[in-house]
């Protein structure tokens, strides 16, 4: 059976397989940002979490926030 990974490119996230002597390698991958991020948002939303990590020595927090379109700003999706 073939093991998934995802990983995060120049360009986008990535999810596919890797070479098994090359764990560096892709052998295939897809292009999958938009529904990596939409899971992701799900997941936090449902089970009230949010994912605290550092990134540089700094620490961040990501977690969703209710929008209403009154606010100043659009949103955007990820291209």
């Amino acid at each position: 059976m073939a093991e998934y990974h995802v990983g995060c490119g120049v360009f986008g996230i990535y999810a596919g397989t890797l070479e098994p002597r090359n764990k560096n390698l892709w052998r295939n991958k897809s292009e999958v940002t938009n529904e990596v991020l939409s899971a992701a948002a799900q997941y936090l939303i449902s089970n009230e979490k949010e994912f605290r990590f550092t990134y540089d020595d700094e620490y961040y927090v990501m977690c969703i926030e209710r929008f209403h379109n009154s606010e100043e700003g659009e949103c955007q999706d990820v291209d």
